[in-house]
């Protein structure tokens, strides 16, 4: 498929998705190495790893769980996407890529909208009772550790602005990979910090993200409280051994970095980088061999993943599941979906979760997801 390019600079990525109000579409902005994909208007559902050499970009989404049984997340993920139109600014270059023939840009003013919302959930009795579950399965042995996660509802008196909401996540969220997908009315947004797995040539790589501290509020931890915390080591440590061991299973060329800090605008995470190197298999299969790691879903997995589709009250549908791009030859970056939400018209579904140990405590967990959600609830 020829595309066609021509020089195009907006003042918000935002500006762009603005320009298709009633098409399905991508947003996305790498705040780690200033990239921006923003497509709109799907061209083609591209069928395999071959297929896609024959598009620029292909946004790849996925959900958590393979099963979708909650109509409010139907026919999202499970498919990678290619779109008409594209803005793209990467390399000190900023253009406009289409598909067929072109259409005016716009360059809109992106609102910014004060939102005047409440929480209208209540979820602390099923966390108490999935936390029950997980910690008894963890003192019979059968599981090291298990995430946990909750949807809150909060209800706006108009309807969300999405463009308002990205442009703050972008703002607020310097070193995360802020996105939004739009499909039926609804709309995923987020700000992860989480490399599920990068491709570029013939390296891979993937963050070990686990271990969470509050960096502001009465109970800040510092970073060096964190790097010498146990229970959050031990947390941290069975996810960088499973994705560690995951990419052995591929490629003997494995190298593990130091564990240090993530300093995000609410919180510090300690991150090990693991790089590899591996021509064998493409960003998607890369996605699907480590999804979820036990910063997503536990260890071992398959324990794990039975109990939190036994135990939690909501359905994840695309929180914590893959999210990314590659272009067309198959480099690209695929995050997690974390530090999210899904919105309605005026209501809105914010998820977050935490790692479950042995030494985790209900109630200061529930506090870590609270702080989590602020990434969110900033934005509005």
């Amino acid at each position: 498929m020829k595309y066609n390019k021509e020089p195009l600079k907006l003042n918000s990525p935002v500006s762009f998705w603005m320009n298709f109000p009633n098409e399905e579409r991508v947003f996305w902005v790498d705040r780690q190495s200033d990239r921006i994909v923003v497509g709109a208007k799907r061209l083609a559902t591209v069928k395999d790893d071959d297929d896609r050499h024959n598009y620029a970009y292909v946004f790849y989404g996925d959900t958590f769980f393979d099963t979708l049984k909650d109509p409010k997340w139907s026919g999202m993920g499970h498919e990678m996407i290619a779109f008409t139109h594209y803005y793209i600014v990467e390399n000190g270059e900023s253009f406009y890529l289409h598909a067929g023939e072109s259409v005016p840009i716009e360059d809109f003013e992106v609102p910014l909208i004060r939102h005047n919302y409440k929480e209208t959930s209540d979820d602390k009795a099923d966390w108490n009772r999935l936390m029950n579950a997980i910690a008894k399965g963890i003192s019979s042995g059968e599981m090291t550790k298990v995430v946990s996660s909750r949807e809150v509802e909060f209800t706006s008196d108009t309807p969300y602005n999405v463009a308002s909401i990205l442009a703050n996540l972008v703002d607020n969220n310097p070193n995360c990979f802020i996105f939004g997908y739009e499909k039926d009315g609804r709309t995923f947004v987020g700000a992860s910090p989480e490399i599920l797995v990068r491709h570029r040539g013939s390296e891979i790589l993937s963050y070990a993200l686990a271990g969470t501290a509050p960096k502001d509020g009465p109970n800040a931890w510092t970073k060096e409280q964190l790097l010498t915390n146990k229970k959050n080591l031990v947390e941290h440590n069975i996810v960088r051994n499973r994705i560690v061991n995951t990419m052995k299973q591929i490629t003997p060329h494995v190298m593990v970095g130091e564990t240090g800090i993530m300093e995000l605008s609410h919180l510090y995470h300690l991150r090990t980088i693991i790089t590899a190197k591996d021509s064998t298999k493409s960003l998607v299969e890369w996605a699907k061999l480590l999804h979820p790691t036990p910063a997503l879903g536990g260890e071992p997995r398959e324990k794990a993943l039975a109990l939190l589709q036994k135990y939690e009250s909501h359905e994840r549908g695309m929180y914590a599941a893959p999210f990314g791009f590659m272009k067309d030859m198959g480099d690209g970056i695929v995050v997690v979906a974390i530090r999210s939400a899904l919105i309605m018209d005026n209501v809105l579904y914010a998820y977050a979760g935490c790692g479950v140990v042995a030494d985790s405590n209900a109630d200061e967990e529930y506090a870590e997801t609270n702080n989590k959600m602020r990434t969110i609830l900033d934005a509005l």
